[in-house]
């Protein structure tokens, strides 16, 4: 019989497709940290109140206005969802993949690794006279051979760095955070890793993916 009652349904349904709802209703509407409202589970659901177990208790969310029966759940919840992602500053999509880099992002991916292995090398002891690096160097370097590229490679990895870092942090901050990565996943490192060392390419391919997302939402509504 539980199979016949809506409110079962309903719960059912919320913990297995709606988690990230219930942990970011917690953080709208109760102000929960982000911390304390992972690993949400509803426990129980009436006309006017979410029950909602957390990874730091149990807590109480209303549902304003209240439902008038079962029937009311679907809207009143996918509005909560929305109000809560608007509250929150959150995006009405999900990236859940990771895509490479490709064309102008490869080269870039490659050009800036480059850079971070010569530069690790150097510090390293491993880019030195005598040594098979160096006589390479030497030989194609246009500007002063191997001592241009070790006078080259010091002097800009500061900024260098500095912008790498500042891109990788804007990724964490403006889009992985907004469209629901977790902080701290396989996910997240790839996305972060990958604009560390792509750089600008990186932005313009997750937007893409954004966009693709909202172009299925969009369709799905039709």
């Amino acid at each position: 019989m539980a199979a016949s009652d809506p409110r079962a349904r309903i719960m059912s349904h919320m913990n297995k497709e709606h988690d990230a709802d219930l942990s970011r209703y917690l953080q709208a509407f109760n102000g929960l940290p982000a911390s304390a409202a992972s690993a949400a589970k509803l426990t129980d659901l009436t006309f006017d109140t979410l029950t909602i177990q957390s990874r730091s208790g149990v807590h109480s969310v209303r549902i304003t206005p209240p439902m008038k029966s079962f029937a009311d759940a679907r809207v009143r919840l996918v509005d909560m969802a929305e109000r809560a992602q608007a509250k929150l500053g959150l995006g009405d999509v999900r990236i859940d993949r990771f895509e490479g880099p490709q064309g102008a992002g490869l080269a870039s991916f490659i050009g800036v690794s480059v850079y971070f292995v010569s530069a690790a090398a150097l510090a390293l002891g491993f880019l030195r006279p005598g040594t098979a690096a160096w006589a390479a160097l030497d030989g194609f370097f246009p500007y002063k051979g191997a001592e241009g590229f070790v006078w080259l490679v010091r002097m800009i990895f500061v900024p260098v760095f500095a912008i790498h870092v500042t891109e990788a942090w804007w990724m964490a901050q403006s889009r992985l955070k907004k469209f629901n990565v977790e902080t701290g996943s396989a996910l997240w490192f790839s996305w972060v890793a990958e604009t560390f060392l792509e750089g600008v390419p990186a932005f313009q391919r997750f937007d893409g993916m954004v966009r693709e997302e909202k172009r299925k939402k969009d369709a799905a509504k039709h």
